[in-house]
Order: structure tokens, then C-alpha cells, then sequence
């Protein structure tokens, strides 16, 4: 049996900023700039508002924990839940693609709190994200996740929290025992299913600022010496065997302190569920050498995995006519729609598409279906083609192998601040944007925890 949990553990209590590649400073300061932007536009959306009400219920509201884009400050573990919740609210967080997870809103939240809770730096908040997202991944890669998606788990969110807790754990120097105990408790608080997709429920979101609340919770507790249960990971009735049926643990540490995955994460440049975005480029590739109408449309075909079929394509009447945001997230037919209406596809195409007679006309145009040659890449890559037919009988084609924004297509660095910038300047402003992104740049230098903090501007 291979001992997952201990090594992880010390993994994670030991990693600190000097022993990390220059590579890996650099991608984590663009995850954390990417996910910072995508929290503070959240914090005004109607699902944010709701949850900060309800904490306030609570009085966890009574604290002095940050959240960036807000004036509020929070309990510890309410901050670790309101900002995970929102990095999530958007599906525009990071994505590493063979774990098949969304690392960043799980693991950078529970950071930020605990980084608040002990006065870290940035230099010290950097190696404990790099901590989060190297035991969130690999946990994921000893399910394997495909195997534990397949039986209805939302895994950003149940894998999610044993991440959060490492970030927090390295924050707090737990020893490696204490880091151990922290995952035997986090695997209590290992939770979220894939219920949400039948009414486009918030839950989505709650699941993951969940898990980060829940790690934050279960490094805190073994920093005071609470136990939690032994071999998490690997033992009998651990998180492996429980949670699915053909476990590899040896994956979870191969490489390990040599292999750093937090490099296969990449970045979305739409704001939907990652299984659409190579049909996406696809239909931006065929917008750029085709004069589209979609009034002449005949039918729309969209080749993918079978599990990308069945999380973004099917029951196809369903996703023809999405009732919410959240549906429209997950609607191949719909986000198409709109790319193939107005030649980009953005957070605020979501209300007006809804109301859109013409995109609703085009979805019932549109058919998913389960394409060999994706499916042989997945989930090495979560690839896509694309088949326009139009009325007078022309059939363009456009097959993507991996969607842009992976590491092997990364957006490019205008292309990123472009990103940043759209979702943090109407919140914060001109100065604002310009203030973070360069503390976000300065990271690797022992600053105050502070300085990623920008207030938003008065209204």
C-alpha cells in the first residue's frame, strides 16, 4: 500500500518559496492575478449578495479577514467561503486538464485567509498555493477523477478541500503529523455532487467555497492538536476506496516534489464550462475564413468526449432551452449561439441570449454528439470540432485538439491583463487595476500580505 498520505503531508508542512522553479513563482502569480479578478467581479452578483446576507445571519461578519472586492471584513472561515464561492460563480477560474478539476478557487481562498490569520508574506503565500494545488491535483490523479465524476461528484469540490487544507496547513508550519491529522479531517468534509445541473442551482458554487472553508476548518483544528483519521487517503475506507472504484494511488505521489502539475493548469478565455471552449475556437477559426449568417444555418454539428457530452451536451432538449445563468454555463447549444451570433462570447452575452429569439432559434440547430477522435484525446485534452452546414449546401469544418489557454496554448500576456482588466476595473477603477496587477507582479518579494488587497471604489 502506498503510503499517499504521509508523504503528501510532509510534501506539503515542508514546501516553501525557495524550493520552488522560477517557472512555477511565475505561473502561480498569473493564477492568483487571474483568480483575483474573477473574485472581485463576483462579489456583486446576485448569488455573492445572497451568501454574504446569510453570513451576516451568522455574524460571521465580524471579523477582520479581506476579501478582494469588498470593503467587509469577515471571519476566517466565512472569508474562505465568500471568496471560493465567487472564484467559482463565473466558471472563468483555471483548469487543469487531465485531473479534470478547477483548482484555484478552492485552494487560493483558504490561502488568503490564512495568510491574514498569521501575517505571512506574499513570498510565503505563494509556496503555500504551490502546496494546494500539488496535493489537490495529485489526489485527484490517484482517484483517478474520471472514475469518481462518473458517480456524481462535483471533485473540484471533494478534492477541493484536501488542497485547501494543505495551503492553509503550510501557512500555519503544521509538522508533517499535523498536516496528516489535517487531511483525516478534511476527508470528513470531502462533499458536492453534480445535482446542480438539473435546475442550474447556486450549489455549484457554494460546493467549492465550501471546500475551502471546510480546509481552512481542518488545518486550523490539527494546528491545535485536534486528531484527525489516519491514512486519509489510501486507507480501507480513505477517500480512494470510498470515493471510487478503481483507485491508482501511486499516481498521487509519482513525481512528487520533481513534477510540478500546478504547470498543467491553464486559463479559460470564456467564461463556461471548459468541455465548450475548443468548439468555441473552433467557431471563432471558422468565423475568421467564412462569412457566417446564421439565418442560413442549417444545422450545427459539435463533436466532443463522451464526457464532455454528457456534462455540456445532453439531454440536448434541456440544453436547447436553458432557464438561468447557470444552464447557460453548460449549454454547448447556447454558448455557441452566441459565438456564432456576435463573433465573441462573454459574461454579459449570458442575460440578453436568454431573451434572444434568434439564439433560440439557432440551438435547435445545434446537435452534441460523441466524437471518436476527442474522445481517444480526453482528458489529455479536451478537444472539440465543429461542422456548419448552410442552406445552399456548403459544409465548413474546424477541429481543435486542446482549447486555448492550455499550457501549450496560453493566452498571450496582453491577453491575460485584457482578462484581468475587464473583470477588476469597473469595480475598482483605473488606478485600482493598475495597483494590484503590479503588487500581483511583486509577489515573490516579502511584502505585506496587505498589498493584494485594493479597495473598490466608492459608489
Amino acid at each position: 500500500m502506498t503510503a499517499v498520505t504521509s508523504m503528501l503531508a510532509r510534501f506539503a508542512a515542508d514546501l516553501r518559496f525557495d524550493d520552488l522553479p522560477v517557472e512555477v513563482v511565475e505561473r502561480t502569480k498569473l493564477l492568483f492575478m487571474d483568480l483575483s479578478g474573477i473574485i472581485i467581479r463576483s462579489q456583486s452578483l446576485d448569488s455573492t449578495l445572497v451568501l454574504k446576507d446569510t453570513l451576516r445571519d451568522l455574524g460571521l461578519d465580524r471579523g477582520d479577514i479581506q476579501v478582494a472586492g469588498t470593503r467587509e471584513r469577515w471571519r476566517p472561515q466565512a472569508a474562505a467561503l465568500l471568496a471560493g464561492a465567487a472564484a467559482h460563480s463565473l466558471d472563468f477560474d483555471d483548469t487543469h486538464a487531465p485531473a479534470q478539476l478547477h483548482p484555484g478557487a478552492p485552494v487560493i481562498p483558504a490561502a488568503l485567509a490564512a495568510a491574514q490569520m498569521v501575517g505571512a508574506s506574499t513570498r510565503e503565500l505563494i509556496g503555500a498555493i504551490v502546496a494546494g494545488y500539488e496535493v489537490m491535483i495529485r489526489v485527484a490523479l490517484g482517484l483517478p477523477v474520471l472514475k469518481h465524476s462518473e458517480r456524481g461528484f462535483h471533485a473540484s469540490a471533494t478534492v477541493g478541500v484536501f488542497g485547501a487544507a494543505a495551503a492553509a496547513g503550510n501557512l500555519f508550519k503544521l509538522t508533517p503529523l499535523q498536516m496528516e491529522h489535517a487531511f483525516g479531517t478534511a476527508l470528513s468534509e470531502s462533499a458536492g455532487t453534480g445535482q446542480f445541473v438539473v435546475n442550474g442551482a447556486w450549489t455549484k458554487r457554494f460546493h467549492v467555497g465550501n471546500a475551502a472553508a471546510g480546509g481552512l476548518l481542518a488545518a486550523s483544528l490539527a494546528r491545535r492538536g485536534y486528531t484527525g483519521a489516519t491514512q486519509a487517503f489510501e486507507g480501507k475506507e480513505g477517500f480512494f476506496n470510498v470515493y471510487s472504484p478503481e483507485p491508482q494511488p501511486a499516481r498521487a505521489v509519482q513525481g512528487l516534489g520533481t513534477v510540478w502539475e500546478i504547470m498543467q493548469s491553464g486559463l479559460k478565455p470564456y467564461p463556461c464550462c471548459r468541455g465548450i471552449h475548443s468548439p468555441l475556437d473552433a467557431v471563432f477559426a471558422l468565423h475568421a475564413r467564412h462569412a457566417i449568417d446564421i439565418a442560413q444555418i442549417e444545422s450545427v454539428r459539435v463533436g466532443l468526449a463522451r464526457r464532455s457530452v454528457y456534462v455540456v451536451g445532453t439531454p440536448q432538449e434541456r440544453r436547447r432551452d436553458p432557464k438561468n445563468v447557470v444552464d447557460c454555463q453548460f449549454s454547448t447549444h447556447l454558448c455557441l449561439s452566441i459565438a456564432l451570433k456576435h463573433k465573441r462570447m462573454g459574461w454579459d452575452d449570458y442575460e440578453p441570449a436568454l431573451a434572444d429569439a434568434d439564439i433560440r432559434a439557432l440551438m435547435q440547430r445545434i446537435d452534441v454528439y460523441e466524437d471518436a477522435e476527442c474522445e481517444a484525446n480526453f482528458p489529455a485534452a479536451f478537444s472539440g470540432v465543429v461542422e456548419i452546414r448552410t442552406r445552399s449546401g456548403e459544409v465548413w469544418r474546424e477541429f481543435v485538439h486542446a482549447p486555448r489557454g492550455e499550457p501549450q496554448t496560453m493566452l498571450t500576456p496582453g491577453e491575460l491583463r485584457a482578462k484581468f482588466s475587464l473583470l477588476v476595473k469597473d469595480v475598482l477603477g483605473e488606478w485600482g487595476e493598475s495597483t494590484l496587477f503590479d503588487a500581483i507582479q511583486a509577489m515573490d518579494g516579502a511584502n505585506r500580505i496587505e498589498t493584494l488587497f485594493v479597495m473598490p471604489r466608492e459608489r
